[in-house]
């Protein structure tokens, strides 16, 4: 046999050709005729046939979707700012909602998703201590809202947790699923490169800074694209840097046009944050999605009379410490560090720079109906904070949200020889309940933090306290006691 270049057959020799004057230019116009017809049907058909892989979402559509997530790997923790410790840690997820598109991304609109958890849950185990986790049943539905950046998490039922927050904040975002897909028809084993800010979506990042993941088309069966993913990438998220080895499949239905299911393992290797520890952990993520053709508790007249509509108020978080004996709501860019009978520890964390620090300190109670007064609050500022302190820029008295009365004092000083102003709270109650709050923050990032304390102190309420219980620091970092038994918290 003879083969061109791509080793297609050209010619069978099995017989002898005679060839004659009379019947060459017969068998030229032959030879040439079958050569034409075989490049068509035995070289160029495997090679440029190609697949329309591009996904399309209605308004409208419901979708039955269930995510299970598998996490090994060690938490990095350094209490001390020197040594890095690690310890063992293990997480196991799953969880399955119905999924309703109400209005389909195009040009500049977000796509915006209504989800009804049916089940969300997790365990997680840190060395020694384990924590099961779960969705609260009174916020259940949930919206998704995804930009060209990020896919924004909330319910129009209420505030949620950071710990429900993080519970349906999962990799392998099923909003973003069919931004996998190539843009242009593809043939078999062509790959294509995929836009930064869909990948990080993806993988729980706020942003990739460089990336080789590429998805190349395999094979495709019964009208079903069987796509593989890989590659690496460098990235951050809340300005901590993440390095990820990514291997995944995904396949992707022809006739629905969705991406109907997705495995993934992502290998991440997190630094260490201001507010939060590092990893160094295997994912396992599977993802599989169906249609549906109702939801019942997604339907039009029960959506209608929901606020549907992202804005600041909406991605609010709610903390409550019973160790403390408060509540309060505050902005997603607050993390806990610490949460103790004595004093429980904020820190505003803006692309990874440390805007603020707020202490929010239990003071013993007052006898009911006992005030503490303005002068007294800012006599006791100025003691606590002693060589530190330098002025009184504002001082006032008001009420918030909850009724309880506020006293308000901002200060500006030196701490370690740098500018610092701080804005010191003193919260009280007609019952002799009182709590101070400072927000302490460098002068340089005063017009960042804006008005940060004003949804923190404005929805602060006292609840029930529960007795303290031994127990380990929550992430390795450490607090010191107030320096004063009053009004006034620690610097």
């Amino acid at each position: 046999m003879q083969f061109d270049e791509s080793d297609a057959i050209l010619v069978s020799c099995r017989s002898q050709i005679v060839i004659t004057p009379r019947n060459f230019l017969w068998l030229t116009t032959l030879v040439v005729a079958s050569l034409a017809s075989l490049s068509r049907s035995s070289y160029a058909e495997p090679n440029e046939r190609k697949f329309d892989l591009s996904t399309r979402d209605t308004s409208g559509a419901i979708r039955d979707v269930q995510v299970a997530i598998e996490v090994t790997g060690d938490l990095k923790l350094n209490a001390d700012g020197k040594q890095v410790n690690r310890l063992p840690m293990r997480v196991s997820g799953t969880a399955r909602y119905d999924e309703r598109t109400l209005r389909p991304g195009s040009g500049n609109a977000s796509k915006r998703d209504a989800r009804f958890y049916r089940d969300a849950k997790a365990t997680i185990a840190i060395g020694d201590g384990r924590l099961e986790m779960g969705l609260n049943s009174n916020r259940r539905l949930i919206v998704a809202e995804a930009d060209s950046s990020k896919v924004t998490l909330f319910s129009p039922l209420g505030p949620l947790t950071r710990d429900e927050l993080e519970l349906i904040q999962t990799q392998g975002n099923s909003s973003v699923l069919d931004r996998l897909a190539p843009a242009a028809p593809v043939a078999l084993n062509t790959e294509w490169a995929h836009d930064p800010k869909d990948l990080a979506i993806l993988l729980g990042l706020d942003a990739i800074h460089q990336t080789d993941i590429k998805s190349t088309l395999r094979q495709v069966e019964n009208n079903v694209a069987i796509i593989d993913m890989a590659g690496k990438a460098s990235g951050a998220i809340d300005g901590v840097a993440s390095d990820i080895a990514l291997r995944a499949k995904y396949n992707i239905n022809l006739q629905s046009h969705r991406v109907t299911w997705l495995a993934m393992s992502v290998r991440e290797d997190r630094a260490i944050g201001h507010a939060t520890p590092g990893f160094d952990v295997t994912a396992r993520v599977r993802v599989e999605v169906n249609e549906k053709a109702t939801s019942l508790e997604l339907t039009d007249s029960l959506l209608s009379e929901l606020p549907l509509e992202l804005n600041s108020g909406s991605t609010l978080l709610r903390l409550a410490s019973t160790l403390g004996g408060f509540a309060l709501l505050h902005a997603r860019d607050w993390q806990m560090m610490v949460d103790r009978h004595d004093v429980t520890i904020l820190r505003m964390i803006e692309q990874g720079e440390l805007i603020a620090q707020c202490n929010i300190s239990s003071l013993p109670d007052l006898t009911a109906g006992k005030r503490v007064q303005l002068p007294e609050f800012q006599a006791d500022i100025e003691k606590a904070l002693g060589k530190n302190f330098g002025q009184f820029v504002e001082a006032s008295q008001q009420k918030n949200e909850s009724g309880h009365r506020v006293l308000r004092a901002v200060v500006s000083g030196l701490a370690s020889e740098l500018p610092i102003q701080w804005i010191y709270y003193h919260i009280s109650d007609d019952t002799g309940r009182q709590t101070a709050l400072v927000f302490a923050m460098d002068v340089k990032v005063v017009e960042k933090f804006a008005a940060a304390d004003e949804s923190i102190v404005g929805t602060f309420e006292f609840v029930k306290r529960v007795a303290p219980t031994p127990a380990p620091a929550a992430t390795g970092e450490t607090a010191s006691k107030p320096a004063s038994g009053n009004a006034a918290t620690a610097r």
